[in-house]
C-alpha cells in the first residue's frame, strides 16, 4: 500500500508540473518555462526522493488546502487580474488571490480554499465574480474578490459531466458518444487538467474553457455545470486558451490558430480560422473590431466577426499573454518580455513601449486615466500608457 501510495503521489505531482506549463509557463518560451520547469521538477522529485513514503502517506491535496497566507502577495507570482466595481482583484500560483484599494497601491490577501494554481479571473458585477485554474477549480466570490468558495474540480466535474452526457445518450443521442469518451480522457487520470478562462455574461450565466477542448456552461451562477464539448466546431479537441465578449459578440481563441465565434441562434462556437498555426492565447477588441494574439507577437484582425483575418504590424516577435482596450481606445497587450505593445489605429498596428526588466508580463488592466496595472511572474507592476 505504501508503495502504491508513493507511486501515486510522484505521478500525480509529475501531472501537475506538466499541466503548469500548460497556460502559466509554456506561453512564456521556451527559455523561461525549460529553466523553471527544471528547478519545479527537480524540487519535487529532491522532496519525494528525500520523504520517500511518508511524504506520500502526509500528502495535501491542493484541492482540498486552503491557499497559504503571504506577507506580501502582491510580490507572489500573479498570472491574472480584472476589474471589479472600484478596485481589482487578481489571482496566481499556489491559490493566491488577492484584492486592491482604488490606487492599486496596496494589496490584500483574499481568503481562498484550494492552494491549485489559478490562472484566470472574471467579475460580471462589482461582487459577484468568478476564478478558474489547474484542477479543474471553479472558485466564486459574492463580496468582490475577498472570499472565495469552491463550486468545482476536476473530481466532482467527472462525475457531473459523465452523468449528464450519459443520460442524454440513454435517452436517444449517440451522437454524443465521442464527447463522453473525451470527458473521459480528460479526467480519469484525475484532476489535474487545468481551466484556462471563464466568461459570465451576467451573475447566472457563464462558461469555463480549458485544456484539451474542455467547455462548459452554467446557468445557475455555477451551481451547477453541464459539459458543453458538442457545442463546439472542435473535433480534435484543441486547447481552448480564453473566452471572451467583444463588442457584444463571444469568442475563443486556442491552439493551431483556432477562433470560435458564438453563434446565438445555433447555440454553437463556429470555427473561424486564422491563416496562422500556432496557439491564440487570447482576445481583445473594440466594438468594430476584434484582435486575436498569441505565440512569437502574433496578432491578427477581423473586422466581420472572423470570417477574415489579416495580420496586423508588430515591433515584437515575443509571445503576448493578454490585451485590454484603453478608455482612450487604444489596445494594449503584454508579452513575455516584459513588453507593452500598443495600438492606436483599432489593431491594424503595435508600437512597443520601453519594457519592464526582467518581468514576464502575464495580464493588463487600467484602473484609471495614466495608470496600468500589470501581473507578472515576479507580482504586480505599474506603468503609465
Amino acid at each position: 500500500m505504501k508503495q502504491q501510495a508513493s507511486s501515486s503521489f510522484l505521478k500525480k505531482r509529475t501531472k501537475k508540473l506538466f499541466a503548469l506549463g500548460r497556460r502559466a509557463f509554456a506561453p512564456l518560451e521556451q527559455k523561461f518555462f525549460a529553466e523553471l520547469f527544471f528547478k519545479k521538477a527537480t524540487a519535487c522529485l529532491l522532496a519525494f526522493l528525500a520523504c520517500g513514503d511518508a511524504h506520500a502517506a502526509t500528502f495535501a491535496d491542493p484541492i482540498d488546502t486552503p491557499a497559504l497566507t503571504y506577507a506580501s502577495p502582491s510580490a507572489q507570482p500573479i498570472i491574472a487580474l480584472t476589474r471589479a466595481g472600484d478596485h481589482l482583484v487578481a489571482v496566481g500560483l499556489r491559490g493566491v488571490a488577492m484584492v486592491s484599494d482604488t490606487q492599486a497601491q496596496a494589496w490584500t490577501q483574499s481568503s481562498v480554499p484550494v492552494e491549485s494554481d489559478l490562472v484566470a479571473v472574471q467579475f460580471p458585477d462589482a461582487e459577484d465574480g468568478w476564478a478558474v485554474g489547474h484542477d479543474g477549480v471553479i472558485l466564486h466570490s459574492a463580496d468582490g474578490g475577498r472570499s472565495w468558495a469552491k463550486q468545482l474540480d476536476g473530481i466532482s466535474a467527472k462525475v457531473m459531466f459523465e452523468a449528464d452526457y450519459n443520460r442524454q445518450i440513454a435517452a436517444g443521442n449517440a451522437t454524443l458518444a465521442p464527447f463522453l469518451q473525451q470527458i473521459q480522457l480528460n479526467f480519469d487520470a484525475g484532476p489535474s487538467l487545468p481551466w484556462l478562462s471563464v466568461w459570465f455574461n451576467d451573475s447566472r450565466n457563464g462558461y469555463v474553457v480549458g485544456s484539451f477542448g474542455d467547455l462548459a456552461i452554467t446557468h445557475d451562477g455555477g451551481k451547477t455545470w453541464s459539459p458543453w464539448l458538442d457545442h463546439i466546431d472542435d473535433p480534435n479537441f484543441y486547447d481552448l486558451d480564453e473566452i471572451k465578449n467583444i463588442g457584444g459578440q463571444l469568442y475563443i481563441t486556442g491552439e493551431q490558430g483556432s477562433v470560435w465565434w458564438f453563434d446565438p441562434t445555433a447555440q454553437k462556437f463556429v470555427a473561424r480560422a486564422t491563416s496562422y498555426d500556432g496557439s491564440l492565447f487570447g482576445v481583445t477588441g473594440t466594438a468594430s473590431t476584434v484582435v486575436v494574439f498569441g505565440m512569437r507577437g502574433n496578432i491578427f484582425r477581423s473586422e466581420d466577426q472572423g470570417k477574415t483575418w489579416t495580420q496586423s504590424a508588430s515591433a515584437s516577435s515575443s509571445s503576448i499573454m493578454s490585451g485590454t482596450v484603453l478608455p482612450d481606445g487604444r489596445i494594449a497587450l503584454v508579452n513575455v518580455d516584459g513588453g507593452i505593445l500598443l495600438s492606436a489605429d483599432d489593431g491594424a498596428s503595435f508600437h512597443l513601449a520601453p519594457a519592464i526588466e526582467n518581468a514576464p508580463l502575464t495580464d493588463i488592466a487600467e484602473l484609471g486615466p495614466g495608470q496600468l496595472v500589470l501581473t507578472s511572474l515576479n507580482g504586480i507592476e505599474h506603468a503609465a500608457p
